[in-house]
């Protein structure tokens, strides 16, 4: 049901000139169809009667404050058809902004902690019974070297130092499996 404007409006906003019967003729002239057409925007029937009547109560602040628009009428449907676009905009940006809003992180569990804490010793304990090479080859993978920028630093040729990182993994991944972790 649309609220009457008249009866909520302020006496700050109450129309300077022309008095209430201006602003009651304009409201009772232009309601309707205002309303049909931010109904026809939003196909929201609450959402159109609240723009309705945010429309008219600026309308009001306007006549009030003695600047009483040329044509009532284009000045409410531009009005309300603002009112919509930035109802809209608002709206996009909650939107996009909600996962962020809504992200909670969860401190670990004590015991995952404990469990994190086990399979990092494990995985140190095994990475030093690798071979001095294959343990830096696999620690500058992990660290996130490309297999070229590995070459460089260990001095050996590209395809070379491919085959000693997929055959160190092969290692690794083995003993791994023999301690009991598991990927």
């Amino acid at each position: 049901m649309a609220i009457d404007v008249l009866q909520v409006l302020p006496p700050v906003a109450r129309p300077a000139l022309g008095g209430w019967d201006a602003l009651e003729d304009v409201y009772r002239a232009h309601a309707p169809a205002l309303r049909r057409r931010l109904l026809a925007l939003t196909r929201d029937p609450a959402l159109a009667d609240d723009l309705a009547s945010e429309a008219f109560l600026r309308l009001a602040t306007e006549i009030g404050a003695g600047r009483t628009p040329l044509d009532p009428a284009a000045w409410l449907y531009r009005v309300g058809s603002n009112l919509m676009i930035s109802r809209a905009r608002r709206v996009s940006v909650a939107t996009r902004a909600m996962p962020g809003l809504l992200e909670r992180d969860v401190a670990p569990s004590p015991e995952d902690e404990v469990v994190t804490h086990e399979r990092h010793q494990v995985l140190r304990e095994v990475l030093a019974t690798l071979g001095g090479d294959d343990r830096q080859v696999v620690v500058l993978a992990a660290q996130g070297y490309r297999p070229e920028e590995i070459a460089r630093i260990t001095g050996r040729s590209g395809s070379a130092t491919r085959t000693r990182l997929c055959r160190a993994r092969g290692r690794l991944r083995m003993r791994l499996e023999m301690a009991g972790m598991t990927a």
